[in-house]
């Protein structure tokens, strides 16, 4: 009888060149499975995710041509670097610019008790990320396809707990805009990436104050800082 990743990899029916990446992935995640850290629901729901983004790159752009043989290690596990920076997950969260669904899809499979805003301008990724959140099954993400600056316009949300940026290089510029969709004291979570930005922590005014760099669960480097001051206890 197969066990099941075994099973699990025979219903993805993985191209050959995508499987040394899945199994790299595997072995990665497989102490946190095991640990129930991330549920095998989670972790099977990722495979196919990153199944899905395989197979439309070529059309849709989702990640550079050259990273669709990576999409597990490069991607998906990159995007899964802040799921140790919190106690606990935040109730809500805004992925600005997702793109092919990163970091934001990734995150809501493995904590499925957050509710996620997932923000991608473009109507051709947009729409493949309703495709992902239906075939997935995840009721906690809501996908907008519109721009950040465009909030209280074309789209409007609850205030977010959590906001993540990745591959978005003017972060200070993000930042100020994002502060209208940031509930008082959130976290904001930047992919910092092997290319040093063209911006620094001092262009991010206040909210750059009591930011860190640290280095996420699977060896990324992330810089956390918080949108705006969090409210006194009298207010």
């Amino acid at each position: 009888m197969p066990n099941g990743n075994a099973a699990a990899r025979s219903v993805l029916q993985l191209p050959r060149d995508l499987e040394p990446d899945y199994s790299e992935f595997e072995k990665t995640l497989a102490p946190r499975v095991a640990s129930g850290n991330i549920s095998t629901e989670a972790f099977h729901l990722l495979g196919r995710f990153g199944q899905l983004v395989y197979t439309q790159v070529a059309q849709l752009s989702l990640v550079a041509s050259g990273d669709r043989t990576v999409v597990y290690t490069r991607h998906i596990l990159d995007s899964l670097n802040p799921i140790e920076l919190l106690s606990d997950p935040p109730r809500s969260a805004l992925d600005i610019g997702s793109g092919g669904g990163f970091p934001g899809i990734p995150l809501a499979i493995v904590w499925p008790q957050t509710s996620f805003t997932v923000l991608e301008s473009r109507e051709k990724k947009a729409g493949f990320l309703e495709r992902a959140v239906r075939e997935l099954r995840l009721p906690n993400v809501t996908v907008v396809c519109a721009r950040l600056e465009e909030f209280g316009r074309s789209w409007t949300a609850e205030p977010h707990e959590c906001l993540f940026v990745r591959a978005l290089g003017n972060l200070p510029e993000t930042l100020r805009m994002a502060e209208r969709v940031a509930a008082p004291g959130a976290r904001w979570v930047y992919f910092m990436g092997a290319t040093a930005p063209a911006w620094s922590i001092s262009d991010l005014g206040p909210m750059g104050a009591g930011s860190i760099k640290v280095r996420g669960a699977f060896g990324g480097a992330l810089l956390v800082g918080r949108v705006s001051p969090e409210p006194s206890a009298g207010a």
